[in-house]
């Protein structure tokens, strides 16, 4: 999706009305003094900017969209946080940086490309020792999970669901409804339109499944 048609439909907008789940993890952590964090699969950085704000650290988000990559680095000049977050274009499957570099691990919504079993592994060499990960993953699986997290040289310290009905109307029930007024005002515009359609089968995959879209986040500590 590009830069301006990212901006015309304003997503984060709404998704923003889920930031309190983000602010909820990370107070679950100990305090700590100016993290260094990796943010995996940034996107466009709705959560990445609730982040800087809470956590007073230096974020590193990272992400291969570069059009998400360009709305999240306006977003960071337009908040005064210059400095404290950088973005780079990179796979999650190519983060060749080094070991113990950084305090937390975080990543919403990111692990469809590499699976939770994987993440843990695959990351883990990442974190300094005793440092932290926090993932936020569909709900299914999840006594499978909390063996992979013992197994994997964590300790889980708190885990939380996010109901679907939250997802529904937090998110989905207002975004719905903006997402039929966009088509409507955009109805010459074939690009914006297209876009609109891909959001709009979103919301109806969503509410042919409620269920199916319950999420969890998983808050766990490096042993």
């Amino acid at each position: 999706m590009t830069f301006d048609i990212l901006k015309i439909i304003d997503k984060d907008h709404f998704r923003e009305n889920l930031n309190e789940c983000t602010r909820k993890a990370f107070i679950k952590l100990p305090i700590m003094d100016k993290p260094k964090i990796l943010d995996v699969g940034c996107g466009t950085g709705v959560p990445t900017l609730e982040l800087a704000r809470i956590s007073d650290g230096k974020i590193l988000a990272l992400d291969i969209d570069q059009e998400a990559l360009n709305c999240l680095d306006e977003k960071i000049r337009a908040s005064g946080l210059v400095g404290r977050i950088k973005t780079i274009n990179r796979s999650l499957f190519d983060m060749d940086f080094p070991g113990g570099s950084f305090d937390l691990i975080w990543a919403e919504g990111s692990l469809f490309e590499i699976g939770f079993e994987e993440a843990l592994r695959d990351w883990r060499h990442l974190i300094r020792d005793h440092g932290f990960m926090v993932l936020h993953i569909p709900h299914q699986n999840h006594q499978a999970r909390i063996s992979s997290i013992k197994a994997s040289g964590y300790q889980l310290l708190d885990f939380f669901l996010v109901h679907h009905s939250i997802w529904w109307s937090y998110f989905y029930q207002p975004y719905e409804e903006h997402v039929k007024n966009l088509i409507e005002k955009y109805q010459e515009n074939k690009e914006v339109l297209k876009a609109l359609k891909i959001e709009e089968v979103e919301v109806e995959m969503f509410k042919n499944n409620p269920e199916a879209n319950s999420s969890i986040f998983y808050i766990m500590q490096k042993v």
